[in-house]
């Protein structure tokens, strides 16, 4: 079942939290980097480029990897966090805003993805609205985050996710695309870490780690 409560505020995110992600230097791990990696993979199988915007982008790593097709927008409740993207990615269009409270942006989107972003929301059908609201009929929503689906993925999330308190919704994968499908979207795909063979992930659903793909109504 997901845990709630008033959820953390933006001083949660501060430059401390962010050190503690990557240490002193803005540096990914090789499990972020293919993370970010499935998650372009997974948004270019279904858009060739347009408009996108990274919910919770950090420090642009993700956005960094999408090329001149795209129109680049990201958003992020830290200001830290944006400030850090604003120097490494000049040319995006970045703002400091919690997707619960709406998206700053003018116009639609061909893309929005979320990635280790929903699980910090204690009202994540709010921001699911939000995104629905800001994506062209069709457009695609990628989200990436850690879920609840098995005794074992429990045994692993109560080891390493749940450490983080600002972790406050903890739903099943199946929940969590009811909470997406409510809010305007068709599931296209969604797997369990490892990813490949989805198959079989999707019935031993052994890793918290879990990437899904919608589309907009």
């Amino acid at each position: 079942m997901p845990v709630q409560d008033q959820g953390p505020t933006a001083e949660a995110y501060d430059e401390s939290y962010f050190t503690t992600l990557y240490g002193t230097a803005a540096a990914q791990t090789p499990a972020d980097k293919l993370r970010d990696w499935l998650v372009r993979r997974a948004v270019q199988s279904h858009a060739n480029g347009g408009r996108l915007l990274d919910i919770g982008c950090g420090f642009g790593f993700l956005l960094e990897l999408f090329d001149d097709r795209w129109e680049r927008f990201g958003t992020d409740i830290s200001a830290h966090a944006v400030t850090v993207a604003a120097r490494r990615l000049p040319e995006a269009r970045l703002a400091v805003a919690d997707v619960q409270d709406g998206i700053p942006f003018q116009g639609l989107f061909d893309a929005i993805v979320a990635v280790n972003v929903m699980e910090h929301l204690p009202d994540p059908g709010t921001a699911a609205r939000a995104i629905a609201a800001h994506l062209s009929p069709g457009g695609i929503f990628v989200a990436h985050l850690p879920t609840i689906s098995s005794p074992l993925a429990a045994w692993f999330y109560a080891r390493s996710y749940a450490r983080d308190e600002t972790h406050v919704y903890r739903p099943s994968g199946e929940a969590f695309n009811q909470m997406v499908e409510t809010a305007g979207f068709w599931t296209l795909h969604a797997a369990y870490f490892p990813f490949q063979p989805a198959a079989l992930w999707r019935r031993l659903r052994p890793h918290p780690s879990y990437l899904a793909v919608f589309a907009r109504v």
